[in-house]
């Protein structure tokens, strides 16, 4: 049900609801008598968002949403009000208790949920509430806190509320429509007050730290990421014998006693081959000799202009 005395077109209800819920699976939506519709859904997330989620809004003007199991007459249902979230502002802390924001909630409507400390995606100090209102009364613009030496009154906001008037505090109707719509601004009590304001994110503000030595220093861009190496020195192997290799093993000889035999055979192996080539240079002289007659003469050089 759609609160409000105007006309507006059926199809661009079900369209405009179906863009805003965004379901999973399409509803099959039917018109069912005078400003009455029947959702059926195809899915139990989708029932779950529609129903406990909200409010919902066409052109500003209340959808009042029923759960119908589909046995009696649809036209027989009631709408008393829908769920909203409100704000109750400047709670001292010493009552910012659980059974007196509680008491302070059943007065604005049915209470359902209870936020003590939410996150404050609005202005002000509150506590946050999800309750019941009912369309035929007014909206509460404050609520009383029965202290003794408390008595000041606590204002109340709401978040995303539809459309209402703000001479009676009816939902439905602006203050234009109500009555002969001329009042003047001391008889329009309910007001923007009443509605939250969102809070402005600030910025996100990255941590700087001062580089003492330029981009490559210890916190520029070439910084070393990893562990620092140790020195020679601080490692303590400034002494020659820590750094002799003092490894052996017993299944092999000692390496510096076949030093000399091994030396002595390298050389014997040089000799023997510069003997080789000595006794091959004569022959491939010749050789070579015969085969420059058979390499053609180099291209003429051509000069390229610059």
């Amino acid at each position: 049900m759609v609160h409000t005395t105007r006309s507006f077109s059926v199809e661009a209800l079900f369209g405009k609801m179906k863009a805003i819920w965004n379901l999973s699976r399409d509803p099959i939506c039917r018109e069912v008598g005078e400003n009455i519709f029947v959702f059926q859904m195809h899915c139990l997330g989708d029932w779950k968002k529609i129903v406990h989620q909200g409010p919902w809004t066409f052109r500003g003007w209340a959808v009042l949403i029923k759960d119908y199991d589909g046995r009696e007459d649809p036209e027989k249902v009631s709408f008393g009000g829908l769920f909203v979230w409100a704000q109750i502002h400047g709670i001292p802390e010493l009552y910012r208790k659980v059974h007196i924001v509680d008491d302070l909630a059943r007065r604005i409507g049915k209470t359902k949920e209870v936020q003590m400390t939410p996150k404050l995606f609005y202005e002000g100090n509150y506590v946050r509430l999800r309750v019941l209102v009912e369309v035929k009364n007014p909206l509460k613009r404050v609520v009383s806190l029965n202290v003794e030496g408390e008595g000041k009154k606590r204002l109340v906001k709401y978040e995303k509320v539809p459309y209402f008037c703000k001479h009676c505090g009816l939902m439905g109707h602006n203050h234009e429509e109500c009555g002969d719509g001329v009042w003047t601004n001391k008889e329009l009590q309910y007001r923007d007050f009443m509605l939250a304001t969102r809070r402005a994110n600030p910025p996100a503000i990255e941590p700087h730290f001062f580089n003492p030595r330029g981009r490559g220093g210890r916190f520029g861009r070439g910084a070393a990421t990893g562990p620092r190496k140790r020195s020679s020195q601080e490692a303590s192997l400034d002494n020659d014998e820590d750094l002799k290799d003092s490894a052996g093993s017993p299944l092999k000889d000692d390496p510096m006693e076949n030093a000399e035999d091994d030396d002595l055979g390298a050389r014997k192996t040089l000799n023997f081959d510069s003997e080789k080539v000595d006794n091959g240079s004569e022959s491939s002289k010749t050789d070579a000799a015969a085969n420059m007659d058979d390499i053609p003469p180099p291209p003429p050089f051509i000069f390229q202009p610059s």
